[in-house]
């Protein structure tokens, strides 16, 4: 059990790294959606190598993909709406406000996903430790990002759009838990979880390339991408793949509440290292004592939902 919370936290913790990476690329060729384009081409084919080496069959009878449920295919449109979500409410909310919101609506929905068995997940009860650990992770985020300060800073600018923006990064943390689950019914459905992650990531490529078409982002700013040894431009398709294939497999193992909370967990830590040491021309700020005590109120809370 403790191999698998483990795993779920890093699960998380590859995620900043992807945005990273991605950030880059959409720097370099003035297109999120060329840059998310590419982050999936390569995850594709990350998959595709594991599924050769693997021995696995890509084949599958067009009878029998006919005869799932439509709504397993709903995977690769929902990271399409994810990403573009994550791109307009940077521009409205910043990097921290839609850290926040997100964060937010992945927890409790995760936490809504299990005391409904929603999606054929085991029902674990909203009980009295569950609220507090809810209660927990919401203050650990607000302490972890500062919301305090940032709250101070841009407190004349809050509104009611403003309000309706962060709801849509909740409503956006929903769908990341929603496609985990479908992905935990999707792989089983179809015999396995690379080829579930591999058709996500097809389906998700192909979307948000017709966008950039319809936006007239030509294909051919892909010519503008400069490496100049940073290869780790391209990780976030690997990143976005096991991604993909962790939530598909701890979701139904741990339940969605202790799935998108360990996560959300990841994604702090990693964040913080990240602007600690600079990585990947991320802008350096030291770790601070509160980001600290943030975190270990969520790894509490991820401790009650578990233990009581």
């Amino acid at each position: 059990m403790v191999a698998l919370l483990t795993l779920a936290f890093f699960t998380g913790f590859v995620i900043p790294l992807q945005t990273a990476a991605n950030g880059n690329l959409k720097r370099q060729m003035r297109s999120p959606f060329l840059a998310s384009c590419i982050n999936c081409s390569v995850g594709a084919c990350v998959l595709t190598m594991l599924i050769l080496v693997t021995g696995e069959s890509f084949y599958r009878p067009l009878d029998f993909l006919l005869s799932l449920d439509w709504w397993l295919y709903l995977s690769g449109p929902l990271g399409a709406v994810i990403s573009i979500v994550a791109i307009v409410l940077s521009a409205r909310l910043g990097m921290l406000g839609t850290s926040l919101s997100t964060m937010t609506g992945m927890m409790v929905s995760g936490l809504v996903f299990d005391a409904n068995g929603w999606f054929n997940l085991q029902v674990h009860p909203f009980s009295g430790a569950r609220a507090l650990a809810l209660v927990l992770m919401l203050i650990g985020l607000t302490i972890a990002l500062n919301l305090p300060s940032y709250l101070h800073k841009h407190g004349t600018k809050l509104s009611l759009a403003t309000v309706g923006w962060f709801l849509v990064g909740c409503v956006s943390g929903t769908l990341l838990t929603t496609q985990g689950a479908i992905n935990a019914i999707f792989r089983v459905e179809i015999g396995s979880v690379l080829v579930c992650a591999w058709i996500s990531m097809i389906l998700t490529a192909l979307i948000v390339l017709i966008i950039a078409l319809c936006l007239r982002h030509s294909p051919t700013r892909i010519l503008e991408i400069q490496v100049k040894g940073r290869y780790w431009i391209f990780i976030g398709g690997f990143m976005g793949a096991t991604n993909i294939i962790a939530t598909a497999l701890f979701v139904p193992l741990i339940g969605a509440g202790t799935t998108m909370t360990l996560g959300v967990a990841g994604q702090l830590c990693c964040a913080m290292l990240m602007d600690h040491i600079g990585l990947w021309e991320v802008e350096v700020r030291r770790i601070r004592l509160t980001q600290i005590v943030g975190l270990i109120l969520i790894v509490g809370a991820v401790a009650l939902i578990r233990l009581l």
